[in-house]
């Protein structure tokens, strides 16, 4: 088995906040990974902790906020060791994030257009778009051919010996494509740094040619004045000629005016930024986006303001994306709509997606594993499969419980009790006064993570060998072949 590209790890992240009654330990020792094109979801209550680790990536916690231990690795480089000018180049531009509330994540006197080309006018730069176009078809190609492997896994209609032929076979294609791919990166870069250093020593040429004439001609009618009568026309014209022509602030103008026929050649423009904003709204579904360019978000729907924010986040082009609930403040309707787009995109940009949420039933149809959060620590994680088909911690069990299901008969289930005050976490397991399975030793000691398989753990002492064998609720049972069926009958494996 291939090992994973990891591009995010979380390590042992503990975050508290400074309140007037005491510091709330929001965060208590988590650790995750983020692999490359895959969807991780984040999942549990308010108050979990979940959105202070998505928070943490992008370094926008609150300024109450305390990392207590923990790091976060990105590119070699732990996140929260970065001072903030460094920060900036990575916020936005590699790590995009779309939030909750699309209302008050847009500004209401600011046109659309306006907000969507900021983030690319502010990060985007044509010296890395033009690296990118010069191994674009190498990149699609290498997509594309994943794409073709991931169909061909879930193809029903080949026999065994078949479907183990045909991987094969794209299997040694995507080697190939990937080899491909690497050399287009590094012959591309190479070109346009040689390309860029060329524009540098231009400009640097230009602009010492300019202070040197200008240096000179100002010496030279200085002396001129100096030598001539005053009041006379000479003199008069001598002297306009001086203030005109070699004032500090014409001096300061022209020398502007060079810097920015540099900066041209390697930052885009706004006309770049706008055709780019077109581009993209009508990718995430914004009809005539000539005309919704110069909207305001008063004008726009729940639904259309979210695929605003979800265009202002990809107009940086960046390579993770983290989705805070992003379909919790929008109509019931409109939820599938904008999870499916999400789904959609991040296939054809091969993005790596965090998706936080407190509703378990939003991942079914979008993650590839899934972490449940309680009480600011990781309770239970795997694969979809594994937390979906095979659930462990009686949290998940909850959560399954009162997930909202359309063919259920039977009443929405709740959890029964309130999360516990984390100024005062509890010694134990926190979810102990909320579970009626709980044991004793459940209200005294925190249990270690066990691990259940390969790719499946859950924190709970049910799963220590002296516990007594205890199977999951019916209810969760009958809610697991419901699922199946459905997946079943809607094509899916």
């Amino acid at each position: 088995m291939n090992k994973k590209e990891v591009v995010i790890q979380v390590k042992d992240l503990s975050v508290s906040f400074r309140t007037n009654a005491g510091m709330v330990q929001a965060v208590r020792g988590v650790s995750y990974e983020l692999y490359k094109g895959e969807t991780l979801a984040i999942v549990g209550e308010s108050g979990s902790g979940k959105s202070v680790t998505s928070r943490s990536i992008m370094g926008i916690l609150a300024g109450n906020a305390v990392v207590n231990h923990g790091e976060i690795h990105y590119e070699g480089r732990d996140l929260l060791k970065l001072p903030e000018e460094e920060f900036h180049k990575i916020r936005g531009r590699k790590i995009g994030m779309i939030f909750q509330d699309p209302t008050s994540a847009l500004n209401p006197i600011m046109r659309v257009g306006k907000q969507i080309t900021e983030a690319m006018i502010l990060n985007g730069k044509r010296k890395e778009n033009k690296i990118k176009e010069l191994y674009n078809a190498e990149e699609v190609a290498y997509t594309n051919a994943i794409l073709r492997l991931n169909e061909i896994k879930a193809d029903a209609s080949f026999d065994k010996a078949t479907k183990k032929a045909e991987i094969a076979k794209i299997k040694a294609v995507i080697s190939e494509t990937k080899v491909k791919l690497i050399e287009a990166k590094k012959k591309a870069k190479e070109t346009i740094e040689e390309e860029y250093v060329q524009y540098k020593e231009q400009y640097l040429k230009e602009k010492e040619l300019y202070i040197s004439t200008f240096k000179n001609g100002k010496a030279e009618l200085q002396a001129k004045l100096a030598a001539s009568q005053k009041g006379t026309p000479q003199y008069i014209e001598i002297l306009k000629q001086l203030r005109n022509e070699y004032s500090t602030a014409r001096y300061r103008r022209e020398l502007f005016l060079i810097k920015d026929a540099y900066l041209r050649k390697i930052k885009v423009t706004h006309y770049e930024a706008k055709l780019e904003a077109y581009k993209i709204m009508k990718e995430v579904g914004i009809p005539e986006p000539e005309k919704r360019f110069k909207m305001y978000p008063f004008q726009f729907s729940g639904g259309m303001k979210q695929r605003i924010v979800i265009a202002i986040a990809l107009m940086a082009q960046p390579e993770i994306l983290i989705c805070d609930e992003p379909t919790t403040a929008l109509d019931v309707t409109i939820q599938a709509q904008i999870l499916e787009l999400i789904k959609d995109i991040k296939k054809r940009r091969n993005l790596s997606v965090v998706f936080i949420t407190h509703n378990l039933g939003v991942v079914a149809n979008i993650a590839d594993r899934v972490a449940v959060m309680y009480a600011g620590k990781i309770v239970e994680y795997g694969t979809l499969d594994d937390v979906f088909y095979d659930p462990k911690h009686p949290y998940t069990w909850a959560l399954m419980s009162s997930m909202p299901d359309i063919n259920s008969k039977d009443k929405l289930q709740t959890i029964p009790g309130t999360p516990p005050n984390m100024l005062f976490p509890p010694k134990g397991d926190a979810f102990a006064q909320r579970n009626k399975y709980a044991m004793a030793i459940d209200f005294e000691e925190q249990p270690p993570m066990f691990k259940v398989s390969e790719t499946h753990y859950a924190a709970t002492w049910l799963l220590h060998p002296d516990a007594p064998k205890l199977e999951m609720p019916d209810v969760i049972k009958e809610r697991i072949v419901a699922m199946k069926e459905e997946i079943k009958r809607l094509g899916g494996k």
